[in-house]
């Protein structure tokens, strides 16, 4: 039996002493819901509704003016459906009253048409300084069909579904916001909006390995972390050299056009509201797995500030739309797929990012443009990627490289990656910043590759990588030392960098092992001679020319040293310089 509001509080009030204001004014009212015996408890007017105690049962709104719920030490439980239903109001606000600790569980069956513990079909507005616990048994946690803001309060939500999901923005002001969900931490239809607070989210669904369809690269393959074997590929040496040719022939005519060829099997994602559709090659084999990202929108995210700390085995920030990062402390980890990712434009300003995922950490389908921000990155695949598809109908094509770019202007970056350090396909231009790479030590990427134009005109860059698939940028105003070394060097290496009169210009640890060395800053001067050590013994002598000066076999290929052809010179003493130690 359901019983009418204005007669419940009227009984309380009477018996209180309480005053009820007129329905003019809307509500303002103290309710004890341990009181209330009928399981559903309706809100028809407008006004502050004060709760307390504890109450099995749904509290069900309906009326056109706003409501605010302030929990006081509430728990409502309702095995039948959702804790908090907004059928309709203007607004719904929850407040929890400081101090205060309060609970929402709901049935793992409804026999309503809402979609989460905490629903309304209109806006929800989360504030009050105390905490909210929410445990959503059948689907979402919060959940509107218009939008959700949390201004402040602690909320702790664990949910079987999405923590919360909007039909409209997510707008996070502040609080202290913790997540454990079977699918999206946060996911909104349209924008989410991050301006402050303390989220931290583990988004545990099961969801499928990555295999999102940017196998191609230039000239070439594409490989997470191992080259996958190949038909027609030459063997192997021990060292990692491919066979000698004999004269006059030329390296596997053809090879990487007749794979593409070959290679009709192909693997799409579908991302929709709530799942991921595979559909494996020719086959036609169609599975859905839940999307189960930390936060997702099927617009734009835009990240002005707070802490953001995400576990997820799907992609920890997905948007369909554009990612742009102003500031903020970013952590995200991803043991199964990526950091973050952006159909359209990602864009980084400022803010501190760490990542440590399977695939990419940072990914945009079209342009990738960092100004500044600390970025530490560590991924299994590409550190930082910019692609439009995939397949030979994608590669090398000069339409797309002003589609598809990667331009850095500032910020320190850190990339420890096993596939590409930074992987465009198209241009890569870097203008400013500090850009380090522990590279791939396999020979089927590199610590930079890109399809279109590469272009280095400021900024300090410092790559270390495998030599097999080393590709240098030629076109920039900056001038660069490209360095494929005689031996493999082993992790933890020193690298130093000394100018003629034995200055150290630059230096670095590696953390796993390398051939080539990329290096770029604006103390690299024409006609100056350099030395490179590693491990504390002079590994090249190479003298800077205007654009790119070569040390080894620095061509584009497999193996040792790579196709091209040596320049510079082994030093005539192979030891450090008695007037300084360039050993770090």
């Amino acid at each position: 039996m359901k019983r009418n509001i204005a007669f419940i509080i009227t009984a309380v009030m009477l018996a209180t002493g309480c005053n009820i204001t007129s329905a003019n004014t809307g509500t303002a009212v103290n309710v004890d819901l341990g009181s209330i015996d009928d399981n559903t408890y309706n809100i028809t007017k407008g006004g502050a509704y004060t709760l307390t105690g504890k109450y099995n049962g749904m509290i069900s709104i309906d009326t056109k003016d706003s409501v605010r719920l302030v929990l006081n030490n509430v728990t409502v439980e309702n095995s039948q459906g959702p804790a908090i239903y907004g059928e309709n109001c203007a607004e719904l606000i929850i407040e929890t009253a400081e101090g205060s600790e309060n609970t929402l569980t709901d049935g793992a069956e409804y026999n309503s048409d809402a979609k989460g513990c905490l629903f309304a079909n209109d806006d929800i507005v989360l504030q009050g300084k105390g905490i909210l616990n929410i445990k959503a048994n059948y689907d979402h946690g919060i959940v509107s069909d218009d939008g959700v803001e949390i201004a402040e309060g602690t909320v702790n939500i664990n949910s079987e579904g999405d923590g919360i999901h909007a039909n409209d923005d997510i707008t996070l002001k502040g609080g202290s916001i913790t997540i454990t969900s079977k699918q999206d931490g946060i996911q909104a239809e349209k924008n989410v909006n991050a301006e402050g607070g303390n989220i931290n989210i583990t988004a545990v669904g099961e969801v499928a390995e990555s295999v999102d369809n940017d196998f191609m690269g230039r000239g070439g393959m594409h490989f997470d972390g191992e080259r996958p074997p190949m038909d027609g590929q030459p063997p192997e040496m021990p060292d990692g050299q491919p066979p000698e040719m004999s004269e006059g022939q030329t390296r596997m005519p053809g090879f990487f056009k007749e794979r593409r060829g070959n290679m009709t099997e192909s693997t799409t994602v579908s991302d929709t509201n709530n799942s991921e559709t595979v559909s494996e090659g020719s086959t036609e084999t169609t599975t859905e797995y839940p999307s189960s990202k930390g936060i997702k929108a099927d617009a734009d995210i835009l990240i002005k500030g707070g802490s953001i700390k995400i576990s997820s085995n799907d992609h920890c920030i997905k948007s369909t739309g554009t990612t742009t990062v102003e500031d903020g402390n970013i952590v995200l980890d991803s043991p199964k797929s990526k950091g973050i990712k952006a159909e359209g434009n990602l864009t980084v300003n400022g803010g501190d990012i760490t990542t440590n995922t399977k695939d990419e950490a940072l990914e945009s389908k079209a342009i990738a443009t960092i100004n500044g921000g600390n970025i530490n990155i560590t991924s299994e695949d590409d550190g930082i990627n910019a692609g439009g598809g995939s397949g030979a109908d994608k590669m090398n094509a000069p339409e797309d490289a002003d589609e598809h770019q990667i331009i850095i202007n500032g910020g320190n970056i850190h990339i420890d990656a096993k596939g590409d350090g930074i992987d465009s396909n198209g241009n890569l231009y870097i203008n400013g910043g500090s850009v380090s790479i522990d590279g791939p030590s396999d020979s089927g990427n590199g610590a930079l590759d890109y399809a279109g134009e590469g272009a280095i005109n400021g900024g300090t860059v410092m790559a270390l990588g495998s030599a097999g698939m080393s590709q240098c940028p030629d076109k920039g105003k900056q001038n660069v030392l490209n360095v494929n070394l005689d031996d493999i060097q082993k992790a933890g290496t020193s690298v130093v960098i000394m100018d003629s009169k034995g200055n150290s210009v630059d230096e670095i640890v590696s953390a796993k092992e390398f051939q080539s060395i990329i290096y770029s800053s604006e103390n690299i001067k024409e006609g100056e001679k350099y030395t490179v050590y590693a491990g504390g013994k002079a590994a090249a002598e190479i003298t800077a020319a205007k654009g790119v000066a070569s040390y080894g076999n620095t061509g584009r290929g497999f193996g040792r040293g790579g196709f091209g052809g040596r320049g510079g010179k082994m030093p005539r003493e192979n030891s450090v310089p008695t007037t300084q130690n360039p050993t770090i």
